[in-house]
């Protein structure tokens, strides 16, 4: 044997090893000869001389159940990585797995036997082309094809994966086809229903879906529409709809509330007299119901009524409706330890999303497990494990219709208020009573005679009331910061294990509400236990014009693995900014902005510059009486002319910032008293000379002049201090002034401090600080007394220590601008 083919063994011995050692896959990797028959069938005629003979790849990985190959072709060198023109597979790696994987094209398969081409239909092709040495990081490379069609394409990873992660990026591929057909349908479907209320098009639609119901026998409807006229088909759709429901048992109240929501139907005149109804029954007969067929864990039926939903603008924050997104009904199952016995409980089920993914995860625990009677125990979870209550009757009919095409589940979802005497008495009357819950409760409730629906936290409680075992929910930032006196109830009955901050995106386009998941075990008193905050910042999603958030770039699935990783492993990744793990007591916010550190390793030279720039501009404007004025960007920019403003610094030399020898300091042992200002409302304002800051971003938070007479005796006047108020806008205020309640005055908690109250240049900076604490105050959560002066921040020290002012102010001196700081 050559040389270089014992040097390509040992590689292939190694890559197997490695594979073996760091990577999970559910078969066996062999090498060169495959006992597939029908694989091996095609590598009969694949050998890289081109005489038609036999071709041996170096490794190959077949699962037949998940229907993947994997095909990897190796060389010792990198030199030997891919040829110029990719013509060389026996000398190059690139090339021979590209030789290899030419064989599975569909026009190759085409040539095929009948029941080669029928096996390998939908396989997930992949080729690995590999060089150098596996256990040598720097020396060796790694690129990865798969087969689409007629091509063969570049996926640009460069490192073996985990089969799962293979599998789940064919899963995006066929995801993204199959969210660009339903926006295309969802959009299509709107349009021929534009004439019709919006809050009507969501019942006709799962109306229409129930009706073409494959059913092996009374399948009139399906059968013998496109030969019906318009009224023919209205008549017969409240019929079909009782005919399937009852034959399917669902309670005949339940559907009778369904066909009389559909009354309207019988009197709409563009119904009547036009070919809508056919029209739309085609589009989903045809090019909908049919993706509903693909064997896959993403809830199509779901996704497809989100858009529809978004497309009839019903989807939206102001009416409380926000659908949760696959991923995320998904990741709640991973989130807790499921049980094959348990019960999955959705007290504000929408369309099912919740009951969907609670069941997927069922019968997966249970196929791969080695359960006797597996089949009986899947049709129990779909009769008995899945619970759900709705109150709307038109999300009700949806998540009947998702149900009936997932094949059951549907038998306990319930047409009900969740916190009805009626739900209670339902609840008491299950067998199989709840054990974990999910919940993404409507949003925007306020429990009130205007806005009658509960509270987020109001279906929190009540869920974790209901289950025995775990509850986890998604709602709003705001959520686990109010409503103190419900939070310190919960967790009396409840823990609380983790909070997990979602990205600001999540339920773009349809919403941009800021979320956070929370996970409870029930019945079992917090007692003061250790909590884990984390802040998922980006779920790798991007967002498209048509097809709303999706996983095009193939991020999710290693970022979810990471995101599991880190809560259960918390002491190895607390870094007290992005994961936080520490004790929760009674009145703590369930928040990680409340708990995390600022991350000033990121302060940057322009954050100071900025704020420079924007004090001068601030200072010009209010000398020459310009706040209130409306001028634009070229006459401003005279007047800076005329002002001489250079970008000319006061120091000649460059100071360093070097955040990582800087001293934590709690804010309330630097400055204390915080003064708050006094509430003055508009109408008892008297206009006079003297400045009043309240809340704002802009002019300094200067908002009206009033008369210094007036208020001298009533309000606290103050000059050359630094404010924050409520929204965590931080100013210098050189000048007298008054402030509302909602501002905060910072006083020198160290009367030898006090002499910087007139230092501009060590007031800009510790602004600049101060600033860095924003985005902890966000999204409703506001700045006041309780929760500033507990707040930490980072200052530079001097050689004792202590807080080096020096080093400010000769730090603002020395960047862009300082020179004009007067």
């Amino acid at each position: 044997m050559p040389i270089s083919r014992k040097n390509e063994a040992k590689t292939d011995i190694d890559l197997f090893n490695y594979i073996k050692e760091n990577r999970l896959y559910s078969e066996s990797w062999t090498v060169q000869k495959q006992k597939n028959r029908y694989i091996q069938e095609i590598l009969d005629k694949t050998s890289k001389k081109g005489t038609g003979g036999y071709g041996y790849p170096d490794l190959i990985y077949v699962n037949e159940n998940k229907k993947l190959l994997i095909l990897i072709e190796n060389k010792d060198h990198v030199k030997n990585h891919i040829s110029k023109n990719g013509d060389k597979p026996m000398d190059f790696a690139v090339d021979g797995v590209k030789h290899y994987l030419s064989f599975f094209r569909q026009e190759k398969l085409n040539l095929e036997k009948e029941t080669t081409k029928k096996y390998l239909k939908d396989w997930k092709i992949i080729g690995i082309a590999f060089s150098g040495d596996i256990n040598d990081e720097y020396n060796h490379r790694l690129d990865t094809y798969i087969v689409e069609s007629n091509t063969i394409q570049n996926i640009n990873k460069n490192e073996i994966l985990e089969e799962e992660d293979y599998l789940a990026f064919f899963d995006n591929i066929d995801l993204e086809k199959i969210a660009n057909d339903i926006s295309k349908s969802s959009s299509e479907i709107n349009r021929l229903l534009r004439n019709l209320d919006s809050q009507k098009r969501p019942v006709l639609l799962s109306a229409l879906m129930i009706c073409l119901y494959p059913r092996e026998s009374g399948a009139d409807f399906k059968n013998s529409y496109s030969s019906w006229s318009a009224s023919t088909i209205i008549r017969n759709i409240p019929t079909t709809i009782s005919d399937i429901l009852e034959s399917e048992n669902i309670d005949k109240n339940k559907i009778e509330v369904l066909t009389n929501e559909l009354t309207f139907i019988k009197t709409d005149n563009d119904l009547n007299s036009t070919s809508i109804l056919k029209d739309i029954l085609k589009e989903l007969e045809e090019k909908v119901i049919p993706l509903f067929k693909k064997k896959t864990s993403y809830d199509i039926i779901g996704k497809f009524y989100e858009e529809f939903l978004r497309y009839a603008g019903i989807t939206n924050v102001k009416k409380g409706i926000v659908l949760t997104p696959n991923h995320i009904t998904t990741l709640f199952t991973d989130l807790v330890e499921i049980k094959t016995n348990d019960v999955i409980f959705d007290p504000a089920c929408g369309t099912g999303a919740f009951l969907i993914a609670g069941m997927n995860k069922l019968v997966a625990e249970i196929e791969k497990s080695n359960l006797p009677d597996k089949n009986q125990r899947i049709k129990n979870i779909k009769t008995k494990q899945l619970i759900g209550f709705e109150k709307s009757s038109t999300m009700y009919s949806l998540a009947i219709s998702n149900m009936l095409f997932r094949g059951d589940g549907k038998s306990q979802i319930f047409n009900e208020d969740f916190f009805s005497e009626e739900t209670s008495n339902i609840i008491d009357s299950l067998k199989e009573k709840p054990t974990i819950g999910f919940v993404n409760p409507p949003y925007g409730g306020k429990d009130n005679k205007t806005n009658p629906t509960k509270k987020e936290i109001q279906f929190l409680e009540k869920m974790l009331d209901c289950c025995s075992r775990y509850g986890i929910i998604i709602a709003p930032l705001s959520v686990y910061f109010k409503d103190e006196v419900d939070r310190n109830r919960i967790i009396a009955k409840h823990t609380l294990k983790y909070v997990i901050n979602m990205p600001s995106e999540l339920f773009q386009p349809n919403a941009s509400t800021h979320t956070a998941i929370a996970i409870f075990e029930t019945n079992k008193p917090h007692a003061n236990n250790k909590v884990v905050f984390y802040d998922l910042k980006n779920d790798g999603f991007v967002l498209s014009k048509n097809k709303g958030r999706t996983d095009a770039l193939n991020k999710w699935n290693a970022i979810k693995k990471e995101t599991l990783k880190k809560i259960n492993n918390p002491n190895q990744y607390n870094d007290s900014i992005n994961l936080v793990y520490k004790k929760i007591n009674i009145d703590d916010e369930w928040i990680i902005q409340a708990h995390s550190k600022t991350n000033y390793n990121n302060l940057l030279e322009k954050d100071f510059t900025n704020l420079v720039k924007r004090h001068i501009i601030f200072s010009i404007k209010r000398e020459l009486d310009l706040l209130d004025k409306d001028i634009d960007e070229l006459t401003f920019s005279e007047i800076l002319n005329k002002q001489r403003i250079t970008s000319k610094a006061f120091l000649d030399r460059k100071i360093e910032l070097n955040t990582s020898t800087w001293k934590e300091f709690k804010v309330s042992d630097i400055f204390n008293p915080i003064q708050k200002g006094e509430r003055l409302v508009v109408i008892d304002r008297i206009e006079g000379d003297v400045p009043l800051l309240t809340a704002s971003s802009v002019n300094n938070g200067i908002s009206s002049f009033i008369n210094y007479e007036t208020f001298e005796a009533k309000k606290k006047m103050f000059k050359n201090k630094i404010t924050i108020d409520m929204f965590c806008n931080v100013f210098y205020q050189e000048f007298d002034y008054f402030s509302d309640d909602n501002i905060h005055t910072l006083l020198f908690k160290n009367k030898n401090y006090e002499k910087y109250y007139l230092n501009k240049h060590v007031n800009l900076f510790l602004v600049t600080i101060f600033k860095q604490l924003a985005k902890k105050y966000d999204y409703g959560r506001q700045v006041r007394l309780k929760r500033f002066e507990q707040e930490v921040i980072s200052l530079p020290v001097n050689g004792d220590n202590e807080i080096d002012f020096e080093f400010m102010e000769n730090y603002i001196k020395s960047l862009p601008y300082s020179s004009c700081l007067v």
